[in-house]
């Protein structure tokens, strides 16, 4: 995402209403993880984070609509040298950085509410495939191979980061010694 997106995002009411649509339904829709008042919440946070990357990402973006757009991920699949190349490649810039940081906030609510690195990792493969693959017919948008793979590691490194911290958290605490 860049500056010009982001600017578009805040002039666009089409993505602050996709926004506002998720920001209502987290509460209720966090009813599906049960009654466990966390696992509610992370459900209710990771509703919120993901109606975020919807309304950044799923949604027109006009300022992209004039320049050229490079060529949508799907039709690269016939040519698996330059997807291997793409997914091989390191991030090198700050937009493919700040794809990576999107998805991070979605692999720490996902991992708090399935309690899986996985499961939080593969939501946001699935999210994000889901988007990119869509983003075909929105205007402007082009969805990328190197998007799929960045947002994606956002996910396993947020997911990554809070299974570091319960473990970290679970050793610090002193062990409790039951006596019969």
């Amino acid at each position: 995402m860049t500056a010009q997106s982001f600017a578009t995002f805040i002039g666009n009411p089409v993505p602050q209403i996709v926004f506002a649509v998720f920001l209502v339904l987290a509460w209720p829709l966090s009813r599906l993880a049960g009654r466990d008042t966390k696992r509610r919440w992370a459900a209710a946070l990771f509703f919120v984070s993901a109606g975020m990357i919807i309304a950044l990402t799923a949604t027109p973006s006009y300022a992209n609509a004039a320049s050229a757009i490079p060529p949508h991920f799907l039709t690269e699949l016939d040519h698996p040298g330059v997807i291997w190349a793409k997914l091989t490649a390191a991030p090198s810039d700050t937009e493919q950085l700040a794809n990576i940081a999107l998805y991070v906030p979605l692999g720490i609510f996902g991992r708090l509410l399935w309690r899986s690195t996985a499961r939080a990792t593969v939501c946001g493969f699935l999210l994000v495939l889901t988007i990119e693959t869509v983003q075909y017919v929105i205007p402007g948008r082009a969805g990328s191979i190197t998007d799929i793979r960045n947002n994606t590691l956002g996910a396993f490194l947020g997911a990554v980061a809070v299974s570091l911290a319960l473990l970290t958290n679970a050793e610090r605490r002193p062990s409790v010694r039951r006596t019969r």
